[in-house]
């Protein structure tokens, strides 16, 4: 499912509203198959970015442009700076999940 995932993101082309619905429950439903099965360690909010990037092979500058500047997240990821509504609700669109992944 992860793998459907990943293909579904890659694709640039404007989704219909069924299928970014189709996606977020998705990406809920892998995330709690995953929760269940292997419980992250690190639950916090910077602790679900790094996992997040991590499952993408992402690095900290690839998420320059949605959050705003690298010492910002440097900042997130390292807990010294809560990630606010905006911030959440950016990195939701970017990594398609539920904003509360982030609270």
């Amino acid at each position: 499912m992860t793998a459907l995932l990943e293909v579904l993101a890659a694709n640039e082309t404007p989704q219909s509203p069924a299928m970014e619905r189709f996606i977020e429950t998705l990406t809920a439903l892998v995330l709690q198959y995953e929760e269940e099965l292997a419980p992250m360690s690190e639950s916090s909010p910077a602790g679900v970015v790094k996992y997040l990037m991590e499952e993408r092979g992402l690095r900290q500058i690839d998420l320059v442009p949605v959050v705003g500047s690298k010492s910002f997240v440097s900042q997130i990821l390292s807990g010294h700076r809560p990630i606010g509504k905006e911030t959440a609700r950016r990195l939701a669109e970017f990594f398609r999940v539920g904003e509360r992944s982030f609270s």
